[in-house]
């Protein structure tokens, strides 16, 4: 149950397709500058708490 959990969380793909951008920077040569790989990064770390931040709300509303 877990796994299926784990494999459609909005949270989960954003964090891997984030890390995949990184890793195939320098395997495949991508060659995006560390100002790029900075934001790439950035934005995934952003989404992920915000979208965490408006589920827990979401929640403390549900259980009022």
């Amino acid at each position: 149950m877990k796994l299926k959990s784990l494999l459609t969380s909005r949270r989960f793909w954003v964090s891997a397709i984030g890390l995949a951008a990184v890793v195939a920077n320098t395997t495949l040569g991508i060659n995006l500058n560390e100002e790029q790989i900075l934001g790439v990064v950035t934005i995934v770390v952003a989404w992920v708490i915000g979208d965490t931040i408006r589920e827990t709300k979401l929640e403390n509303k549900s259980d009022a």
